[in-house]
Order: C-alpha cells, then sequence, then structure tokens
C-alpha cells in the first residue's frame, strides 16, 4: 500500500513539498488541500525542491519521453495535460525539442509551462518568447 508521502510524489516530485504536504495532512475539503499545496510550495519548500520537482517534470512536447519515462499515473496526467502536442507536425515537434535544449542550456532547467489547452505551436511560441 503507497503511503500519502508516496501519492503525493507521483503528481509532483519534490521530496520536500511531499513530505510537507503530508505531515499536514489528512484534509477535509479540496479547498484545504490547495490552500496548504500552495503554503507549502511557496513558504516550506527550498530552491532544492523546486528544482528537484522540474527535473522530473516531462519536458514539453515530448510525447514518446511521457510514456517512455513517466509510464504511470505521473505520464497519464502529463500526457493528458500535453495533448495539444499529440497531433503537431515534426517541424513543430523538433522546434519544441530544440528549443527545449536552448533553454536547458541557459537556465539551468527544463522549460514549463501549463500546457493544458494549448496547441504544440501555442507551446513552442512560450518557449521562443521566454
Amino acid at each position: 500500500m503507497q503511503t500519502g508521502e508516496e501519492a503525493l510524489l507521483s503528481c509532483c516530485a519534490s521530496r520536500a513539498w511531499a513530505a510537507g504536504m503530508a505531515a499536514g495532512g489528512p484534509y477535509s475539503s479540496m479547498e484545504e488541500l490547495i490552500a496548504a499545496s500552495r503554503r507549502v510550495w511557496w513558504q516550506e519548500t527550498p530552491v532544492t525542491g523546486w528544482l528537484e520537482a522540474f527535473a522530473a517534470h516531462p519536458k514539453i512536447g515530448d510525447m514518446e519521453g511521457l510514456r517512455t519515462k513517466y509510464g504511470g499515473a505521473f505520464g497519464k496526467m502529463s500526457e493528458g495535460e500535453q495533448a495539444g502536442a499529440s497531433g503537431a507536425s515534426d517541424e513543430v515537434l523538433q522546434g519544441l525539442a530544440d528549443w527545449n535544449a536552448r533553454y536547458e542550456a541557459r537556465f539551468g532547467h527544463i522549460f514549463i509551462v501549463c500546457a493544458t489547452g494549448k496547441l504544440a505551436a501555442e507551446m513552442l511560441q512560450a518557449v521562443q518568447q521566454r
């Protein structure tokens, strides 16, 4: 059986965040859970915890990587979030791969954006602008 902390790690790979959330639970409502999540993330999770979460996050547009590296629940969540990239042309997906690499080389972590509802071309434009 999975612990609360293990379950939390399936949606965010920051061990500091998951430990803080597990320590504060159980939560009586979704609103309380979300408020605690925001507090723990912004006030209690060190930068190293953020970078840990970023490092585990799938790269935008890498649909094969989503399936291979993140096969479980986390992969399904991310694949659903990035559904707008699933029908993208090879040219747009290659652009995402190229710009993701440029972003990571410049900033030291992958490009992250809320991909829900965005087409691959919109995500490419977002990484190019950032």
